[in-house]
């Protein structure tokens, strides 16, 4: 295996476990690597996983599992309203059309098809991004941050 391949398979392996909501600094502990390179073995797995979205056929396959996700969320909802919604059967279907919702935001957010901007930002700490505006204006800054090589943006 080449060092190419290496490096890809420990890019799509630090994205597993971020997906299991491991913390950057514990992958880079579990990898024996640096946090910032942990960061960059991230980009790389965010990279690879948006070449694998523009092949036609992943693009199929993530298009299946929306559509799977988002049945499983209206199949919830439509459950939950039928039930009575002071018992522990009602919460649970709530829980699944959550846990489906999550699904949905995060295959979009990988695939490219949604941005992922933050709830609240440590610059002016309270700021929050319920308002629309607010969202853009801060997606917009951190865009042009980006575009001209700011690293550290205080996040």
């Amino acid at each position: 295996m080449g060092k190419v391949d290496e490096a890809n398979e420990k890019a799509m392996l630090a994205m597993s476990l971020r997906r299991r909501n491991m913390a950057v600094a514990n992958i880079a502990l579990y990898l024996n690597v640096t946090e910032r390179h942990a960061y960059s073995l991230l980009a790389r797995a965010r990279k690879l996983w948006g070449l694998l979205a523009d092949a036609s056929d992943s693009k199929t396959r993530i298009g299946e599992n929306l559509s799977a996700f988002e049945e499983m969320e209206r199949l919830a909802l439509e459950k939950f309203a039928k039930s009575n919604p002071n018992s522990n059967v009602a919460v649970a279907y709530l829980n699944a059309a959550r846990d489906a919702r999550k699904e949905i935001k995060r295959l979009q957010q990988e695939s490219g098809m949604m941005t992922k901007v933050p709830e609240q930002i440590n610059l002016t700490p309270g700021i929050n991004f319920e308002d629309d505006e607010v969202r853009a204006a801060y997606y917009q800054f951190l865009k042009i941050a980006r575009a001209k090589g700011e690293k550290n943006l205080g996040l």
